[in-house]
């Protein structure tokens, strides 16, 4: 079994090839690592293991990319069913990478059900309620509220509140309400020491299922 040194290897290693696949990628992962941290701090989690294993799983969280072609991530217009398809595959290359890493803590199964809805209606496998890993929970709500106020091949990026709405929306739908409550309490604050906020300007009100969706 590998050492943990060798894990934080691989951990590295891992994070360096995201890098030099996708730069943009790379970056949204260090932010949603950011928030995640936050965020599981506000919730009140302090088991170590834990909160190593969501910080991993944050930065790691689109590693299974690296198996989904080029064209479909980068495609400026919507997905067909069969590639959207395709693409929801990631979470899945992702955890069955992840799994090679020795970690006491269940680090494949957050990046494999950071797309699960409370409501049963996610991906890959349709867990819903508390039956979605804690970590998971608290990883797809930063992992979407930085996806809706990053620029995509296929929009532009939205404006801070229009995504902080659509986060409203979702609650007891797509996310665990107490999580949103929590990430409400302390978006401004995380959203502060960011750069800046992305889009800076209002956008139109378009499906919000269609937007959650795509922000794989």
């Amino acid at each position: 079994m590998p050492s943990q040194d060798n894990a934080n290897l691989m951990v590295e290693a891992l994070s360096r090839a995201l890098a030099a696949r996708d730069g943009s990628t790379h970056e949204h992962s260090q932010r949603v690592q950011r928030y995640a941290l936050a965020l599981a701090r506000e919730i009140g989690i302090t088991d170590a293991l834990t909160i190593d294993a969501i910080w991993i799983a944050a930065l790691l969280h689109d590693i299974g990319k690296l198996g989904i072609p080029d064209d479909l991530l980068r495609k400026p217009g919507p997905l067909t069913k069969e590639e959207y398809d395709q693409v929801k595959q990631h979470v899945v290359i992702g955890a069955d990478i992840l799994s090679a890493v020795s970690f006491p803590a269940p680090l494949a199964l957050i990046v494999r059900h950071h797309h699960e809805n409370w409501d049963g209606t996610g991906y890959p496998d349709g867990l819903r309620g508390e039956g979605i890993p804690l970590g998971a929970r608290v990883l797809a709500i930063v992992d979407c509220y930085d996806a809706l106020t990053s620029d995509r091949p296929y929009r532009r990026a939205l404006s801070h509140g229009c995504a902080v709405a659509m986060i409203h929306d979702g609650r007891s739908s797509l996310y665990d309400a107490t999580i949103v409550d929590a990430f409400l309490g302390i978006v401004q604050r995380l959203r502060s020491g960011s750069a800046k906020e992305a889009g800076g300007r209002p956008q139109t009100r378009v499906s919000s299922r269609w937007l959650h969706a795509r922000a794989v």
